[in-house]
């Protein structure tokens, strides 16, 4: 009886063990998604290099919904930009359809959500992707169904947009021809994209910043030599007339204003009677010069306020609480919006420098006012040439300051567009400007130029067993330990792509090169940085493979021939099983 249960359960055993065709067909299944692992990875570092490879967000937006919606098949790739109020838009500018579905949307759709409303932004918030495969077929609620319906929408993927710690928007795929089933690759990969898109909006946005600050320092600048210019010619003219129609001329250029223009009230009319002396004004309005001004409430109301160095400032006439007969004296003039400064001469109220704005309302900004008041002030001091000397020199002296800010700017501008934002070390742009400089450099002393190409081995399989993050450090701490080795300061190091460096060693031949070869294997050796396992390298830890090309520059040879022999010699290194270098040897 025993025999017959165990042969019963021998049977039973081995009914369920796999055949050969079932394990055949579950490795085969094992391996096309590791192959589409691979696919996507290599798919997502071409995005984030076309990514990198811009500072302008729009190329970059409209590069990367391209790239994505080719690499995920999708219909349509668009970016929702939320508002302050957690409403927002698609912005037509950065999404990319296939052609049979550009007219589905209008630009800039507005769709305010009022879950993500009421949520201040929902799971996104919480930087959690959301995708359905048929939204027919899910627990939509009736108001949100109605909206996809309405764009045609089957079924979406969508993933966060982060900068720094906040929401900014939101990465979308739709399917507008039918239901789809998003895999997890797929939304792994729309996620990693949405991240990288985040981090190109945090650069621009630092980059607009300090653009905009360079353009305040340059309009200040710019202000500041016209004051400077303008002092001078007070100091010198001795003609009015002539002084006159350079300031007037000179303040409305530098204000971007409609009419700049001296009145000069007449004498012994108790400031009750005047005319524009001098005027400089766009062809479109009306002059001013020789109409003569009545105003008894100035002479009786604000004279005295003016005599102590009263300003006026009025962006809008009309909502500032003038008297009608003021206004009608304005609108005499076109005027819209004003600033008026006294001119006194010998402590007495002489005149006003007028700027007018006639095509609307203007806000004017500190900046304005203050050059207009310090110019002013020049004609109040003309008289007085001992104060004034001690007021150029201090306007020099922030002019001195303004330029030296400018130039701190501008090296902060350049160096961040020539510095590759993960390891910190000049890019690709810069390392083709370097290197076609020193190539015309050493091509006139005829000396010799090494270039070393450098790979990290197997970095992809590293990133695949311990991360994207861990790849960073990764390549952050290779690239210090490189630039380390380099010890004249022509020597330079340069990300040139992915996992790939190169090193540019002028007036080095391959003695030297190979000198640096070894010192660098030896510090990427020295940092031990683990492998996960299994690994392909007979080492546990992480290594390079280099190629070493020199050349002495002449009209017959190019730049790229020595890139490309470079790239030889590494790919020879690699042949030989990595963790090695080679030097290009001219073929026969």
């Amino acid at each position: 009886m025993w025999l017959v249960e165990w042969l019963h359960d021998f049977k039973h055993y081995f009914s369920r063990v796999p055949s050969r065709r079932q394990l055949q067909a579950q490795v085969e299944a094992y391996q096309q998604i590791l192959q589409d692992r691979e696919r996507q990875q290599q798919s997502l570092y071409r995005v984030i290099s076309k990514i990198r490879a811009s500072l302008d967000l729009d190329v970059i937006f409209q590069t990367t919904t391209k790239e994505t919606c080719k690499l995920l098949h999708a219909d349509r790739i668009a970016v929702y930009r939320f508002d302050d109020s957690w409403g927002g838009e698609f912005v037509h500018d950065f999404e990319f359809s296939e052609p049979s579905w550009d007219e589905v949307w209008d630009q800039k759709t507005v769709w305010d959500d009022t879950y993500l409303q009421d949520n201040k932004g929902g799971r996104y918030a919480r930087n959690e992707p959301f995708y359905i495969d048929d939204v027919h077929n899910c627990a939509l609620s009736q108001c949100h169904l109605d909206i996809l319906i309405q764009y045609h929408i089957n079924s979406f993927a969508t993933a966060p947009i982060f900068v720094g710690q906040k929401l900014w928007g939101i990465l979308g795929a739709y399917q507008h021809f039918g239901p789809r089933h998003w895999t997890e690759l797929e939304i792994q990969f729309l996620s990693q994209v949405a991240t990288q898109l985040g981090f190109a909006v945090k650069q621009a946005n630092l980059l607009t910043q300090a653009h905009q600050k360079a353009q305040e320092i340059q309009a200040i600048s710019d202000q500041q030599e016209i004051l400077l210019n303008l002092i001078a010619e007070i100091r010198e003219s001795l003609d009015l007339d002539v002084l006159f129609k350079t300031t007037v001329k000179e303040v409305r250029k530098v204000l971007r204003t409609d009419r700049v223009g001296i009145f000069q009230f007449q004498a012994d009319s108790h400031y009750c009677f005047g005319e524009f002396v001098a005027e400089n004004v766009l062809p479109e309005y009306d002059s001013a010069i020789a109409v003569r001004v009545q105003d008894k409430c100035f002479g009786e109301q604000h004279a005295v306020h003016y005599q102590a160095g009263r300003m006026q400032v009025l962006s809008d006439i009309y909502n500032a609480n003038l008297s009608d007969c003021h206004i009608s004296i304005l609108e005499k003039f076109q005027v819209k919006a004003q600033i008026i400064i006294p001119l006194t001469q010998r402590g007495v109220l002489w005149g006003l420098l007028c700027i007018h704005q006639c095509r609307g309302p203007r806000d004017w900004i500190p900046s304005d006012l203050q050059f207009v008041r310090q110019l002013a002030a020049q004609f109040t001091v003309a008289l007085e040439h001992a104060s004034m000397l001690a007021q150029i020199k201090n306007q020099a002296n922030q002019l001195t300051q303004t330029v030296r800010s400018l130039e701190v700017v501008n090296a902060q501008l350049e160096q961040l567009s020539h510095l590759d934002a993960l390891t910190q070390i000049p890019n690709r742009r810069y390392f083709n400007r370097k290197i076609e400089q020193e190539w015309a450099r050493l091509q006139r002393n005829q000396q010799p130029l090494a270039l070393i190409m450098i790979d990290v081995d197997y970095f992809k399989r590293f990133n695949d067993g311990f991360g994207h993050l861990a790849g960073d450090r990764c390549l952050q701490s290779i690239a210090q330990a490189i630039k380390d080795v380099l010890q004249r300061p022509v020597d330079e190091l340069c990300r040139y792509g992915g996992e790939e460096f190169a090193v540019i060693l002028p007036e080095t031949d391959q003695q030297g090169a190979t000198h640096v070869v070894k010192n660098i294997q030896r510090v990427v050796q020295k940092l031990a940085i683990s492998v996960p396992e299994p690994f392909p390298t007979s080492t546990p830890f992480v290594t390079v493979s280099l190629g070493i090309a020199v050349q002495v520059p002449n009209s017959e040879s190019t730049i790229h021939s020595l890139i490309d022999q470079a790239d030889e010699a590494l790919y020879i290194a690699k042949s030989k099983g990595r963790n090695t270098w080679a030097i290009y040897t001219a073929k026969l």
